[in-house]
């Protein structure tokens, strides 16, 4: 029986130099074990290949990514999950400076152990307090037929629960990098991950982007963080 892998990074490979960023960052540490994932529409070769839909491309982003790994790795999940952006220089690093290396090398992994989850990004801003209402879209929102409009909608198949029970607002640090344990993952049952993984891979409600940006506002809360 192989031996449970304590930290698995998971992301998507966007390019070649790309890879060979992570790849060399990977030959220096030991630390960590990649899962990586091809989301072009011919998969390479030599990578993991997210789910999609039936007669559809891979869709998502990095979100089909990181659902199809919890999906297929459920029973046999990493002590901590790191899910990251493909690129090694990213905004959305702060505290260390873009590079997601120096992030990681800096990474408290007790702040993991008590929270169950923990965003890379250390700035709550953009994010926080609130940055979506789903229970009252703009003027905008319905003249563009922006995803916006129909987040009430898409909060209430993720997570199957009534419209009462959708938050006003939604609030959590930007944007898609984060660390989750293996205990907190397991909160939610195999079937949520499926159902949210069938969301994410086959609506036709939005793009590609724009599955990708619902995701980034209700990770937390996939994760059993509070709405805000």
């Amino acid at each position: 029986m192989a031996p449970r892998v304590l930290r698995g990074i998971v992301r998507r490979k966007l390019t070649k130099l790309l890879e060979f960023l992570l790849t060399n960052y990977m030959s220096y540490s030991q630390d960590y074990t990649p899962f990586i994932y091809t989301t072009e529409s011919l998969p390479e070769k030599g990578f993991l290949v997210p789910y999609s839909a039936p007669g559809r491309e891979i869709q998502g982003r990095e979100a089909v990514a990181y659902l199809t790994f919890i999906v297929d790795y459920y029973e046999s999940l990493p002590d901590y999950l790191v899910f990251i952006h493909a690129n090694e220089n990213q905004w959305h690093n702060d505290l260390f400076g873009g590079k997601t290396s120096k992030t990681l090398k800096n990474f408290r992994y007790q702040g993991a152990d008590s929270q169950g989850y923990v965003n890379l990004r250390c700035s709550t801003d953009p994010g926080c307090p609130t940055s979506v209402n789903p229970r009252d879209p703009t003027l905008q929102d319905t003249r563009h037929k922006d995803v916006r409009l129909y987040l009430a909608d898409i909060y209430m198949y993720l997570f199957q629960v009534p419209y009462e029970s959708v938050p006003e607002h939604i609030g959590g640090v930007c944007c898609a990098q984060f660390v989750v344990t293996r205990e907190q993952v397991l909160k939610r049952p195999k079937t949520d991950y499926e159902r949210m993984l069938s969301w994410v891979s086959g609506t036709r409600i939005t793009d590609s982007f724009g599955v990708g940006w619902v995701m980034e506002k209700v990770w937390h809360v996939v994760f059993k963080m509070e709405p805000i």
